[in-house]
C-alpha cells in the first residue's frame, strides 16, 4: 500500500514537473525551437556603387546591429536572375532585385518564391536613351531605329510594356545585339541610335564616354504610363515566415540608411569612397542623384518610402506577365508584403542637406 502511494506520488510529481517545463518553453520567446537566424548575407544586383549606399550606410553606422542583425556580407551581384537564384537557394538570405525580374522568377519557380519586403525604387529605372540628333521624341519614333539590346537584357525584354502603354505596339525596332560595354561608345560614334536599360547605369555610362548630358534624350517608361516598381529587397517566403524579427530588423536598417542617403548624399559618397577608393566620384555622384530621384519621387514625399499601392503592384505584375509571356500570374500578396515595414512616420523621406 505504501509502495503504491509512493509510485502515485512520484508520477504526480513527474507530471507536474513536465507541465512546468512545457510552461517555461511556452513562455520563452527565444527558445531553441524558435530561435531566429540573425546572421545574414545580402547580395546586391550588380557591382557595388553609389546606388547601394543605403546598405553601406546602415552597416557603417550600426543600424543593422542596432536592429539585432549581424550582416556578414554585402556582396556584389551579377544581374537580377543570379541574385534571385542565390537567395532562393539559401546562399544569401536577402537580395536586391528589380521587381520585374523577381516576378519572372516567381512565375517560373512557384515552388521557391521570393517576396519583396521593402521597395526601394518607387519608379522604374527603365528607359530608352538616344542621341538628340536621332530625332527620337516619343516611343513611336523608335520605328526602324538601331537600339542596342538583345534577349535577356532588361531593355529588350520589357520594351513591349513601354510600346503598349504608348499605343505604339506595331513599330519595329532594329535591335543591335552588342556587348554592354559597347552600348555607349557606339551611341557616341553614331553607329547606333541609342540603348535601352536602366537610368542609373546608362546615363553615367554615356557621360563617361564623352556624351554630354544635354545631347542625350531620355525616354522614361514611367513618363508614358509604363509605371512599374523598381529595385526591392527580397527574401524567401520561408525565411520571412521563420525569421520575422530578423526581416523586420533588416528592413528597419535599410529604411534608415535610405533616409540618410537621401538627406546627406555627400556623406554617403564619402562612405563609398572609403570602401572603394578607385571609384570615380563624379560618376557615382550622378548615379546617386538618379537613384535618389527614383527612390523618393513626389508620391513617396507624400506617402512614405516603400508605400506600395495595390493598383500599381497589379499593373507591374500584369505588365511583366504579358511582356515575358509567362504561363502563370503571381498573386500580389506573393510578390510583396508590408508587414515588416516600420510605421509610416519613420518612412517619410527627408530633404537633402547637401
Amino acid at each position: 500500500m505504501i509502495a503504491a502511494n509512493s509510485r502515485a506520488l512520484h508520477l504526480a510529481r513527474s507530471w507536474l514537473f513536465g507541465c512546468f517545463v512545457l510552461l517555461l518553453l511556452a513562455m520563452t520567446p527565444f527558445s531553441l525551437a524558435h530561435a531566429e537566424q540573425s546572421n545574414v548575407r545580402i547580395m546586391m544586383d550588380w557591382i557595388i556603387g553609389s546606388t547601394h549606399t543605403p546598405f553601406l550606410i546602415a552597416r557603417e553606422k550600426g543600424y543593422f546591429k542596432d536592429a539585432g542583425v549581424t550582416v556578414e556580407g554585402i556582396d556584389p551581384g551579377k544581374g537580377a536572375t543570379n541574385v534571385a537564384v542565390a537567395v532562393a537557394g539559401g546562399a544569401y538570405q536577402f537580395g536586391w532585385v528589380d521587381m520585374p525580374s523577381m516576378i519572372v522568377f516567381n512565375a517560373k519557380n512557384p515552388a521557391s518564391p521570393l517576396v519583396a519586403v521593402y521597395v526601394s525604387f518607387e519608379q522604374t529605372p527603365l528607359a530608352v536613351f538616344t542621341r538628340k540628333d536621332a530625332n527620337i521624341h516619343k516611343p513611336a519614333d523608335l520605328d526602324g531605329k538601331k537600339i542596342a539590346g538583345k534577349p535577356g537584357t532588361a531593355g529588350y525584354d520589357t520594351i513591349s510594356i513601354l510600346l503598349k502603354a504608348a499605343n505604339a505596339e506595331n513599330i519595329k525596332i532594329d535591335w543591335q545585339a552588342l556587348q554592354p560595354q559597347l552600348y555607349a561608345i557606339m551611341t557616341k560614334r553614331g553607329e547606333i541610335d541609342g540603348t535601352a536599360g536602366f537610368l542609373n547605369s546608362n546615363i553615367p555610362a554615356a557621360i563617361e564616354v564623352g556624351i554630354k548630358r544635354e545631347d542625350l534624350a531620355v525616354m522614361k517608361f514611367s513618363d508614358y504610363g509604363a509605371d512599374l516598381y523598381g529595385l526591392a529587397l527580397v527574401t524567401t517566403k520561408k525565411f520571412a515566415d521563420e525569421n520575422p524579427n530578423t526581416v523586420r530588423g533588416v528592413v528597419k536598417a535599410l529604411n534608415h540608411g535610405t533616409k540618410d542617403a537621401l538627406a546627406k548624399p555627400e556623406e554617403a559618397l564619402a562612405i563609398l569612397k572609403r570602401i572603394d577608393p578607385i571609384l570615380k566620384m563624379d560618376t557615382e555622384r550622378l548615379r546617386l542623384q538618379i537613384s535618389n530621384e527614383l527612390t523618393a519621387p513626389p508620391f513617396v514625399q507624400k506617402n512614405g518610402l516603400s508605400a506600395v499601392t495595390p493598383e500599381k503592384l497589379k499593373f507591374t505584375i500584369d505588365s511583366v506577365v504579358t511582356a515575358y509571356q509567362l504561363s502563370n500570374t503571381p498573386t500580389p500578396d506573393s510578390v510583396f508584403t508590408d508587414k515588416f515595414l516600420p510605421p509610416k512616420a519613420e518612412r517619410m523621406p527627408p530633404q537633402a542637406q547637401n
